[in-house]
């Protein structure tokens, strides 16, 4: 298993990256990228935070079990 502040970083790191992408290419940049793209960012940006936030809790209850 990967471990698990690895998991946390790689997950950061595509959450950071998906916002920095809407600042370039979202509706207040000079050449905004379709509106469907712009959702779909947003949406990937969601998903990775909800994941980032099921793996905290998991892992925390892991610490308690043990």
């Amino acid at each position: 298993m990967t471990d698990p502040q690895e998991m946390i970083q790689w997950l950061d790191r595509r959450i950071a990256g998906a916002m920095t992408w809407l600042d370039d290419n979202g509706k207040g940049s000079k050449r905004p990228r379709p509106q469907h793209e712009i959702e779909t960012k947003r949406y990937d940006i969601a998903r990775f935070e909800e994941i980032k936030a099921a793996y905290v809790k998991a892992l925390e209850r892991r610490r308690q079990a043990a």
